[in-house]
């Protein structure tokens, strides 16, 4: 990864093999204010190579290309030269659903092409896109090896019937997939109890990261619906344009999102609404992310008597979310992310969760 110094342009790789959405890129970027291509690729085997060569501040790369896709590219590029990768997708089917591999292999985040949508939609993904490039070029990336879960000897068996009596949950942003990919895999498939995930993802992309947790945990992954009944060892995660909260005890609530909301989900919504119905009976954990979401949710779960955890800053692709959870007090134990697991499970099992209605 290059060092760029304050006030230079943000130099960027193009990797796209439809020439009319390459010259789009270009011209959009060209454009725009502190940005400069420095170069293209038509393939992801060309890409890799070009970024071995020049060295880019950020790459903008499609996932779907002849002779090494995106999440390819992307797997040998974190591995030879690390470099923040933003993936630009039509989010549609495999592409999207591949488009997620290419996060959990080491892309920082996935965006919908301008003009893969409705035109209405363009300006939109043209701002968000430059937004996007100009945040992560300056994110500090290193190559990074796969976590292995951790190992558990025997299956361990928790008392379900108590299950939605307590609920975890977890929240995530720049670098989430794969760290939550490490910390759910890490949970037993006898996990007693349900999981709300808030993971900052692109509008179109949620059903693609349910579909690739889904073919890789034990656990079942699903999109939540409005007053939907939680349950035991489920993962559920807000549809696009809503927020996921905690309705009621064992019953899960969505929220539109408003014009006001900085992120959508929205982390702090989430943690305030377990505060509120759980109190004490919840264990909250915050994980890699640009930004501060969750920070005020979790102190006051925290206060509430709830649990809470946060990714340490070592394991963290970024740690903006984490930080500032700690910083505003909200956190009760910081770990490594292969810890997040082990130290879930020893309070489940320790039954300090489940406490009698006063």
């Amino acid at each position: 990864m290059s060092k760029r110094r304050p006030g230079q342009p943000i130099r960027v790789l193009i990797a796209e093999d439809s020439r009319s959405q390459r010259e789009l890129l270009v011209r959009l970027l060209q454009a725009a204010d502190h940005f400069e291509v420095i170069g293209t690729a038509v393939n992801g085997k060309e890409a890799v190579e070009q970024t071995l060569r020049l060295r880019p501040d950020v790459i903008a790369m499609d996932i779907h290309m002849p002779i090494l896709d995106g999440y390819e590219a992307t797997r040998q590029i974190m591995q030879q030269c690390p470099t923040p990768i933003v993936m630009i997708s039509s989010s549609l089917g495999n592409e999207g659903r591949r488009s997620v591999e290419a996060l959990a292999a080491g892309a920082l985040a996935v965006l919908r092409k301008p003009g893969s949508m409705t035109r209405n939609d363009f300006e939109d993904d043209r701002l968000n896109m430059l937004k996007t490039l100009r945040l992560m070029a300056d994110v500090p990336v290193v190559t990074r090896h796969p976590v292995r879960p951790p190992h558990h000897e025997g299956t361990v068996l928790f008392r379900k019937e108590r299950s939605r009596q307590a609920v975890l949950a977890v929240a995530a942003s720049t670098g989430g997939p794969a760290a939550l990919h490490t910390l759910l895999s890490g949970l037993d498939k006898t996990f007693p109890l349900p999981i709300l995930v808030v993971q900052h993802i692109a509008r179109g992309f949620v059903g693609a990261l349910v579909d690739w947790l889904n073919t890789s945990l034990p656990m079942q992954v699903r999109i939540a619906h409005h007053e939907e009944t939680m349950q035991p060892g489920c993962i559920y995660l807000a549809p696009d344009d809503h927020h996921l909260l905690a309705a009621r005890v064992g019953t899960i609530g969505l929220q539109l999102v408003s014009p006001s909301d900085r992120y959508c989900p929205s982390a702090d919504t989430l943690f305030e609404s377990v505060a509120r119905v759980y109190e004490r009976r919840a264990i909250g954990v915050i994980m890699t992310g640009m930004g501060d979401d969750g920070a005020r949710g979790l102190q006051l779960l925290r206060s509430q008597g709830g649990q809470t955890l946060a990714q340490d800053e070592a394991s963290c692709v970024v740690y903006g979310m984490p930080q500032a959870a700690v910083a505003a007090g909200a956190v009760g134990q910081v770990e490594p992310l292969a810890n997040l697991a082990p130290s879930i499970l020893r309070r489940v099992q320790s039954g300090t969760l489940y406490v009698p209605d006063e």
